[in-house]
């Protein structure tokens, strides 16, 4: 008997043409606008640290694969969209070792430890957001030479609904324009990448709770980013489509809650990486039961 050397995969095994690399593509032309966003009003900072995360999160898979021994340095191009996605949520006045080890710990740590690209539990950039947050809050926190004339500036700057659609210098890089977040979303979706369920009810929920709590109801930049690019993620959100009317609720107010009344900025992030951790719980509860009946 003729001895074959069997190639054993994990399901599925219907093959439809969309391979990895075709879907990260869209994914990197859909971060293109707002990564020129950013780079419009930062200049040189922004194109420092989103070069800083892409070329990191790349040696950083690289690395790895070899100590696991991968034939291939890179298998795919999910590192690039990891890197880009990680730039998006660093400010611009930060040194430029946070980015990177922001890319080392979201790569490694939240993907890699835990079976790599579709099978980490929580969204490697927002982690890699709560990690910097939690071990250099001081490095993190805007700097102010003098809090009381910030103050005085903030209360007398009036930014029109125009300027805060197409784009502000106010944030971190990826959230400074809504338009352009938009943008990338509509294309991702004109290609079948993502579906709009998660990511509008993500918003929606959040304008309520804004509008509840009597504050502007044009939400920030963030919350873009992360109903967008976060709440679509494959491997840590619901797959099922009442499962991601669910997810979207939940994060959304979540969110509206920590950036209000925590009055903390990353709300959004905080908010995805919470929700993460009970998507199987809501992929139980609105998976269609099947009952079988039992013949005597």
């Amino acid at each position: 008997m003729e001895n074959r050397k069997l190639k054993i995969s994990p399901a599925p095994h219907i093959k439809n043409g969309n391979k990895i690399n075709k879907i990260m593509i869209d994914f990197i032309i859909a971060l293109i606008p707002a990564i020129c966003a950013g780079i419009y009003f930062y200049k040189i900072d922004a194109l420092k640290i989103i070069a800083a995360t892409i070329i990191t999160s790349i040696i950083s898979e690289g690395l790895w694969n070899k100590f696991v021994r991968k034939r291939r340095f890179i298998t795919d191009l999910s590192p690039i969209v990891l890197g880009m996605i990680i730039s998006f949520i660093m400010p611009t006045y930060v040194p430029l070792w946070i980015p990177i080890i922001a890319s080392i710990f979201a790569t490694i740590v939240v993907k890699q430890f835990f079976g790599g690209l579709g099978q980490n539990f929580m969204n490697p950039a927002a982690s890699s957001k709560a990690f910097l947050i939690a071990s250099w809050a001081g490095v993190m926190a805007k700097p102010v030479a003098d809090a009381t004339s910030a103050a005085s500036e903030v209360s007398q700057e009036s930014v029109s609904l125009i300027s805060k659609i197409v784009g502000q210098a106010n944030g971190s890089i990826g959230e400074v324009s809504i338009l352009a977040l938009c943008i990338g979303g509509l294309y991702l979706v004109l290609r079948g990448r993502i579906s709009l369920r998660g990511p509008i009810v993500f918003i929606m929920s959040a304008m309520l709770m804004y509008n509840y709590f009597e504050k502007d109801i044009l939400l920030p930049g963030a919350f873009f980013v992360a109903a967008i690019f976060m709440t679509t993620d494959y491997g840590t959100t619901p797959m099922t489509k009442i499962g991601q009317y669910v997810f979207g609720l939940i994060a959304g107010i979540c969110a509206s809650i920590i950036s209000v009344k925590g009055y903390n900025p990353e709300g959004p992030y905080y908010a995805i990486i919470i929700t993460n951790l009970f998507t199987p719980l809501i992929e139980y509860l609105t998976t269609k039961k099947i009952k079988i009946k039992k013949e005597a």
